[in-house]
């Protein structure tokens, strides 16, 4: 698995965090998928009530 691009024990190097941390994270990540697109939908829904431009610029 790789994050950012990364491997485990590259982020864990990158970050200064102990590796364990690094599975941890992605441990959490996976279990808890659709929590964390709900909460983003509503952090979404809420920068765009505020009239932030959300489109992708390259």
């Amino acid at each position: 698995m790789t994050a950012n691009g990364m491997t485990e024990e590259e982020a864990a190097d990158n970050w200064e965090l102990p590796l364990e941390a690094i599975r941890e994270a992605i441990a959490y990540c996976d279990h808890n998928k659709e929590l964390i697109a709900m909460e983003a939908d509503e952090e979404r829904a809420q920068l765009q009530s505020m009239g932030v431009d959300l489109a992708l610029r390259d």
